[in-house]
């Protein structure tokens, strides 16, 4: 099971997609791979911004959204991501509003987090991530 972030879901939509990326996910299922309802709202603010708004949110309804099980922004995840977002801001590593919510999701989850922005993440406490753009070692 794993978490994913809004950039390796969205590969999915590009013109030639990073082998990496979709050689990992065809490892897995739908019952096993997991979205924050933090990435639907990036995905659809992205889309809201291009000319093509109606016809792009349509093709992402369809080819992305059944993808994974969408997980809710939750009391714990809420509490968690702010104390997330603080604690990096005191150690001089200020992280935004939304990647605490990803990272507190994939924490009470209990699963690893792939992204491409391995470098927004990988000082969380306790936070297994995993860049799927790099190859796989071995």
């Amino acid at each position: 099971m794993v978490l994913l972030d809004t950039n390796v879901l969205s590969e999915v939509l590009r013109p030639r997609p990073s082998p990496a990326v979709i050689g990992r996910l065809l490892q897995f299922t739908s019952k096993t791979l997991f979205a924050s309802e933090v990435t639907r709202f990036e995905m659809r603010f992205g889309s809201a911004l291009r000319p093509d708004a109606s016809l792009f949110w349509a093709r992402i309804q369809r080819e992305l959204l059944p993808l994974v099980t969408w997980l809710p922004v939750s009391e714990a995840v809420s509490t968690r991501a702010g104390d997330i977002a603080a604690a990096q801001r005191l150690a001089g590593r200020p992280c935004g509003t939304l990647d605490p919510l990803i990272a507190a999701t994939a924490l009470t989850q209990g699963v690893p987090l792939a992204t491409r922005n391995a470098q927004h993440f990988e000082r969380i406490e306790g936070l297994e991530v995993q860049n799927w753009f790099d190859p796989p070692v071995g």
